[in-house]
């Protein structure tokens, strides 16, 4: 049974409460231009993020930056409850600079992935995500600031407790075999987008088969291993067209696509913009 506790939303930011108590799996192709945050209040998940699955328990929190490919899907047992808020930079962050803090990119870039937090910062947390909804549920007077100032408190708990980040990331790690050889090839692709190699070469460098490769590969990460490449050339791809002098025929040649055309294809797919109106878009 999915029960939606609440989703409630405003300019820049979302938040919605869901609890489940049967399998669940988070569709494919799972990536957004917000900062995510996922609180879990109850259960046990595993959560994929580009390369990498975690083990997240209660108490803990997911940062997930902008495009990073990710996948919520079931541990021991299927019933948990979570809390998950989108932010966007360009609502939340000059609120943030006004009151001397960091941005989202600079707090998410470095602390990203399982975060474990102090009890006692845990439990004021969860009072502050209570308070988040009721503003946006009552919309009283100047609600929204309510809100950003709440959001600020839970981000700067969260900054204070990075230290731990590391450790957390290390521990939560789930070491499966099947998972560690997704994770070897998730690691290969991010790292090899120019590869033209086809699935039965990809096989036969990790030795294992074409069709477990392609079944456990799925089961990870939700995606199928030309859709997680595509998506891997993509993202290079658009720090390319923002932060190089590079054209759009050099930057296709170079992420390994076949043709300009299919470049132009898969790129609109994912990003619902061609290549071209993508840099202009980020000159302004």
């Amino acid at each position: 049974m999915i029960q939606k506790v609440y989703l409630e939303e405003m300019e820049g930011f979302m938040i919605e409460r869901v609890t489940r108590d049967e399998e669940y799996s988070m569709q494919y192709r799972h990536f957004h231009d917000s900062y995510e945050l996922y609180f879990l209040m109850e259960g046990e998940r595993y959560y994929f993020i580009d390369k990498e699955t975690y083990r997240v328990e209660k108490g803990m929190v997911v940062l997930v930056k902008r495009n990073q490919i990710h996948k919520t899907s079931m541990a021991q047992k299927s019933y948990h409850d979570r809390i998950l808020v989108h932010l966007r930079e360009e609502i939340f962050d000059p609120f943030l600079k006004a009151n001397g803090l960091f941005t989202l990119e600079a707090l998410f870039e470095t602390n990203y992935g399982v975060l474990g937090i102090r009890p006692e910062d845990w439990e004021q947390t969860v009072q502050l995500l209570t308070q988040i909804h009721r503003e946006l549920k009552r919309k009283m007077g100047n609600y929204q600031m309510m809100v950003k100032m709440k959001m600020a408190e839970i981000l700067l708990l969260l900054y204070r407790n990075r230290k731990t980040a590391k450790f957390v990331q290390e521990s939560q790690k789930v070491l499966t075999v099947k998972h560690q050889k997704v994770h070897e090839i998730a690691d290969y692709l991010l790292n090899h987008c120019e590869t033209n190699e086809n699935l039965e070469e990809l096989a036969a460098r990790f030795y294992i088969s074409k069709s477990y490769i392609s079944r456990i590969f799925k089961e990870v990460t939700g995606f199928t291993i030309n859709e997680y490449q595509n998506v891997s050339r993509v993202q290079q791809a658009k720090h390319l067209l923002l932060h190089s002098e590079y054209s759009v025929t050099e930057i296709s040649e170079r992420l390994g696509f076949e043709s300009i055309t299919y470049f132009e294809r898969v790129f609109k797919k994912y990003v619902d913009m061609t290549p071209l109106k993508y840099r202009k878009k980020g000159t302004f």
